[in-house]
């Protein structure tokens, strides 16, 4: 189970979908109310081998442990990219919600901490074997 945290326009869904396993993203459509989202998370963390990387913003360790803790996630990545990057990111997608994502993206640096030093995710590719992350038992 792997936690990828990450501010708006990072990248967390496209490394997330590379991995080929369950993604679980608040942003999908499947997913009409927070507490309809909490609730498959809860289903999920319940599971006993789940394989699945879950996405949230995370943006303190505090968060990032709590989030962990409910999914049981065995690895927790930070998607960093420059806030000029995700912003333009942002912009490309041209959605609706376009300037409260841009805003939050300012919110996640502003509270971002790094206390848990939570490593950077960098690329599935870069693992040398399948199951370097211990997902595929």
């Amino acid at each position: 189970m792997v936690l990828l945290c990450g501010p708006p326009g990072a990248g967390k869904t496209t490394a997330a979908r590379a991995s080929g396993l369950e993604v679980f993203d608040r942003d999908d459509a499947a997913w009409t109310t927070e507490s309809q989202f909490q609730a498959a998370l809860d289903d999920l963390g319940r599971r006993r081998h789940a394989d699945a990387v879950v996405i949230r913003a995370g943006a303190t360790s505090s968060a990032r442990r709590r989030w962990a803790e409910l999914v049981r996630a065995t690895h927790v990545m930070l998607v960093l990219e420059p806030a000029e990057v995700s912003a333009a990111r942002v912009r490309a997608r041209g959605r609706d919600d376009m300037v409260r994502t841009l805003a939050g993206i300012n919110r996640w640096w502003t509270a971002f901490d790094h206390d848990d030093a939570a490593p950077r995710f960098v690329s599935w590719s870069v693992l040398d074997e399948p199951d370097d992350l211990g997902l595929m038992t």
